[in-house]
């Protein structure tokens, strides 16, 4: 991967930047409508462009998360307000907790398996397609959801006589990934942030570039046929393999913005940053837990000094990618407790659970502010060249090569058991 610094917009930034300081511009119910308008409008480019279907007659509405309040709780209260706190649908942040002074540090992201991340005043609206959202969506059983899949049958390049091969297996992975995109398509009718999708569903397409770079280019297209911005509005998400960064740094290049997961190594996260990345992944307990169990690769991996490897991981990539002069940002997720989330304080984005969200609410800062651990951050081993010889060895020396292939396997396992759920439940009912 190139050494180059970009100047474009972030999108990452667009996607999870702070919404404190201003209220939503648009309400629940006016997005509703809004997106209800676009559908009626485009029943000829939509339907053309295999769009959502109604199910037996029923409105394809968009996806509503079981958390989504109404327009006036997700909207925040004035600061003046009477009980010192401003509502939130996730939660009523106390001013002067530790939550309240992390926000004012870094942009804090709700972690949800809902495809919806409805944060208010936590922090901006984002949402996630993937196999496995989409699994539980349809579990629940909703119409506009499945819609989604009917819509993908329907489209003229996933149909049989015009898939590559004209096979069974071609038409049912473009099904997929138009699903995927009607999906996301409507989630972006509904979140003012970028909608993140999942590009790579099993191991042997994480290590195959041209698939990678090709399934990207084909659901950036399908999006567009849909009118979706897809500079501003979507960022594909690439695990960080060798074959998965080259697939970076062609899309980045052509303003197709990426999400690079499973980053849990310097050299990972250098290769990925040099190569354009709009966004890195980094998972703080994981990374923790592996060293636990694999003490003796502290030491070839920089991380012997420390005593959290995890915190000391992100930290070392922000430093990394600061000394370098790239735009890349940096997202922590795999915060355990409130201790993680206070060291984490000042890392660009930082992924919180319920649990974390709560506690973190209820411990008032004692000074009033934290400490922002990122501010004066210049510890950074020297990473030199990345090489696929060096990366390959750091992803096998570090917890990356088990945590990879752990979270390949749920996608493919998700993603065979849609094709299952589409075989099963919604070709039986096509066109009724």
């Amino acid at each position: 991967a190139s050494h180059h610094a970009r100047t474009t917009r972030d999108p990452a930034h667009a996607m999870l930047a702070h919404t404190a300081a201003r209220p939503l511009p648009v309400h629940c119910a006016e997005r509703k409508e809004r997106f209800n308008l676009k559908a009626s409008r485009s029943s000829r480019v939509f339907r053309r462009a295999g769009g959502l279907r109604g199910r037996r007659g029923d409105r394809a509405e968009p996806h509503a998360s079981p958390e989504r309040a109404s327009p006036e709780a997700s909207a925040p209260a004035s600061s003046s307000s009477p009980a010192g706190k401003y509502a939130s649908n996730v939660v009523s942040i106390q001013r002067g907790s530790e939550l309240d002074a992390l926000k004012s540090l870094s942009s804090l992201v709700y972690d949800t398996k809902h495809a919806v991340n409805e944060l208010a005043v936590l922090g901006p609206q984002a949402a996630t397609v993937s196999p496995s959202i989409l699994l539980h969506a349809l579990s629940e059983n909703r119409s506009a959801d499945v819609g989604s899949i009917e819509g993908a049958l329907f489209y003229d390049r996933c149909l049989l006589e015009n898939v590559q091969g004209h096979t069974e297996e071609a038409r049912m992975d473009c099904v997929l990934d138009k699903s995927f995109v009607n999906l996301a398509a409507m989630m972006a009718s509904r979140v003012e942030g970028v909608v993140s999708v999942e590009v790579v569903e099993s191991r042997l397409a994480a290590n195959d570039r041209d698939a990678i770079v090709g399934k990207a280019r084909r659901m950036a297209e399908m999006f567009r046929e849909l009118d979706v911005d897809v500079a501003e509005r979507v960022l594909f998400k690439i695990p960080c393999t060798w074959e998965g960064v080259q697939a970076v740094e062609t899309l980045e290049r052509e303003d197709i913005k990426c999400h690079v997961t499973q980053v849990y190594s310097l050299e990972q996260a250098a290769a990925a940053a040099r190569a354009g990345a709009s966004l890195v992944q980094t998972y703080v307990g994981r990374v923790r837990t592996w060293y636990q169990k694999h003490p003796v690769s502290l030491v070839h991996n920089h991380l012997a000094e420390t005593s959290d490897s995890g915190i000391e991981l992100v930290k070392q990539i922000a430093a990394l990618i600061k000394k370098e002069n790239l735009d890349t940002k940096v997202i922590a997720a795999s915060v355990k407790n409130r201790k993680d989330a206070v060291a984490l304080a000042g890392c660009d984005y930082v992924l919180l659970n319920d649990r974390v969200v709560s506690t973190l609410n209820s411990e008032l800062c004692v000074d009033g502010f934290l400490q922002n651990a990122f501010l004066n951050n210049a510890n950074v081993p020297d990473v030199g060249e990345i090489y696929q010889e060096r990366f390959e060895a750091a992803v096998a020396n570090s917890p990356a090569a088990e945590e990879m292939q752990f979270a390949l396997a749920q996608n493919a396992a998700a993603d065979k058991k849609l094709k299952e759920f589409i075989t099963q439940k919604v070709l039986p009912g096509v066109g009724q």
